[in-house]
């Protein structure tokens, strides 16, 4: 548990810092303003009383200039007219340049049209709960159990338009607590804002899935092990196969790259409608019992 935990946090800072590095570069401009300014006077008076002055440059136009009595008509960047005396400022410019850095993101061309493939890894947390109900045989079931598979995801997907994506999907574990868990279908797809380089979408999928774990159940029964000690109830493991229709909707995030690939984020909600259940290594009759899987999941991925 703890090391798939920290495989998949290693894995997911990985993916994160990639895309943001990758994705969103920002080139640096220098934009230049151009005011005529004055430098009024400004006073602050603090909470003990004492009064600082300092200088304000205010920027806009000057409308007049007096020489011989100094005094300024000026028209603010704001809009408002202002009238200052000589001794309410220590000094006017014409045409002062102003240097403004602007930072601007680089919009990376992302995919629209076409055929998209799709690789990656996936996790999920998957609870199985057993609605069990004893009888003269099966007297116990253990309850419920809980799976944090990691899986390989692979896709296959064609755009209908800009922000719509249909297609085929599947999973298979590679790495369970149980004993193995698959499954495919459709799956489509729609993204809010493909203008940007960090784009959200809607994702969901109806998907065939199949799912082996071992139950345990104590039954009517005494097992013998020697002469000496003898077992009752009897503890039984037949292994259990749920055949489910699979249905996961959730949110994502797109991060574009370079040559129009992506690296998508996905987090999913998932719900099993179990359409079969079969208990193999099973000499007796089927406990009266039935599943239900619901979970999240998580998703990381490569589109190219």
């Amino acid at each position: 548990m703890k090391k798939i935990t920290v495989f998949l946090f290693s894995l997911f800072s990985t993916f994160v810092l990639f895309a943001q590095n990758d994705t969103i570069p920002k080139e640096e401009t220098i934009n230049i303003e151009i005011y005529d300014v004055v430098a009024v006077y400004k006073y602050h008076t603090d909470s003990r009383g004492k009064t600082y002055q300092h200088i304000y440059e205010l920027k806009g136009e000057i409308l007049a200039y007096d020489e011989g009595t100094g005094y300024i008509t000026f028209k603010g960047k704001d809009g408002k007219m202002y009238s200052f005396k000589s001794d309410e400022y220590k000094y006017f410019q014409y045409d002062k340049e102003f240097k403004k850095k602007v930072k601007n993101k680089i919009l990376k061309p992302r995919k629209d049209s076409g055929l998209v493939y799709s690789a990656g890894l996936s996790t999920a947390y998957l609870g199985i709960k057993e609605n069990f109900t004893s009888d003269n045989y099966y007297l116990r079931g253990f309850g419920s159990i809980a799976d944090i598979p990691v899986n390989l995801k692979i896709g296959l997907s064609k755009y209908i338009n800009k922000q719509s994506i249909v297609g085929l999907t599947a999973e298979f574990a590679l790495l369970s607590f149980n004993k193995s868990y698959f499954n495919l279908g459709a799956r489509y797809q729609y993204m809010y804002n493909t203008g940007k380089n960090a784009a959200f979408y809607f994702p969901a999928e109806l998907k065939f899935s199949n799912y082996k774990f071992d139950a345990q159940y104590e039954i009517n029964d005494t097992t013998f092990i020697d002469n000496m000690n003898w077992e009752y109830p009897t503890t039984i493991d037949p292994e259990v196969s749920l055949n489910s229709a699979e249905l996961n909707v959730g949110q994502g995030i797109s991060f574009a790259m370079k040559n129009k690939k992506s690296v998508s984020l996905e987090l999913m909600f998932v719900k099993q409608f179990v359409l079969s259940q079969k208990f193999t290594n099973n000499e007796n009759d089927m406990p009266n019992t039935g599943y239900i899987v619901n979970g999240l999941k998580l998703y990381i991925f490569i589109n190219f």
